[in-house]
């Protein structure tokens, strides 16, 4: 805060949360990642400023560090445990990806919705084809679906539940919801046509913004990733199998162990 006169301004301040590697000999190699917070005046530069699709209201900006200084109170977190502090973050960043675009879909399929009970054709409204009101039942589904997952992952979030199976549930909440929502989006495109590609209604802006969700917070293709690995190492737990009854002791030829053959 600086004095100017008789006021008092506020001086703005700018952080960078950084990921860098601080043991770059570590196996695996993201033990040997630590966080950081680092001011803007450490003398970090913005060296180019880009021009998105869409969400335009969030900069983006490639950023150059050269002989940046880093107190060691700005240490977030332990030294090397960078990728702990990396999956609680993205825990809140992806349920909110998810919600996010969630809210993006049903704005997209009111407008939808609305229009298709407008606009005729061939003497008819277009929400009577059924071209057009599957779209919107396909829609509502995937939309209804998508947000009691996400639900789900904010609730387990809040009880603390284990980090393994809470990486997994956010991970599926996040691809489920984006992908949910840029099919409804690409449905409400369609359902308006030509005049849905215009600016005339706020659809070409949604169909934007929201394809930068499947990218953002971690790729969906990331997602499946973390998904498949949790989901193997939760159910080949010996503790798990422990817990579950054999289902496999449900078939009449169980005892035909001579037939299941793995190699």
């Amino acid at each position: 805060m600086v004095k100017k006169g008789l006021l008092w301004v506020v001086k703005e301040q700018i952080f960078f949360i950084v990921y860098a590697k601080t043991n770059p000999k570590a196996v695996p190699p993201q033990t040997g990642v630590s966080t950081f917070i680092v001011e803007r005046d450490f003398g970090v530069k913005v060296a180019t400023v880009y021009g998105l699709l869409g969400t335009r209201g969030g900069g983006t900006a490639r950023i150059v560090f050269k002989d940046v200084k880093v107190p060691e109170e700005n240490l977030l977190g332990k030294e090397n445990g960078g990728y702990d502090v990396f999956n609680k973050m993205m825990v809140p960043e992806r349920i909110t990806s998810a919600a996010g675009a969630i809210g993006t879909a049903i704005s997209a399929l009111e407008v939808a919705v609305k229009y298709s009970s407008l606009r005729k054709a061939f003497g008819r409204k277009i929400k009577d084809f059924q071209g057009v009101s599957f779209k919107v039942s396909d829609s509502i589904m995937k939309i209804d679906a998508a947000r009691g997952l996400v639900y789900t992952a904010a609730r387990m979030a809040d009880e603390g539940v284990n980090l393994g199976r809470l990486r997994r549930v956010v991970a599926e909440s996040k691809a489920f919801a984006t992908e949910a929502a840029w099919e409804t989006v690409n449905h409400a495109m369609q359902i308006l046509g030509g005049i849905g590609y215009t600016t005339v209604y706020p659809i070409e802006r949604f169909f934007r913004d929201l394809r930068l969700s499947l990218i953002w917070t971690g790729t969906n293709k990331i997602m499946r990733v973390i998904i498949q690995h949790e989901i193997y190492k939760e159910i080949l737990n010996p503790e798990y199998l422990e817990r579950r009854r054999n289902i496999e002791l449900d078939t009449v030829g169980f005892h035909l162990e001579e037939e299941k053959v793995y190699e």
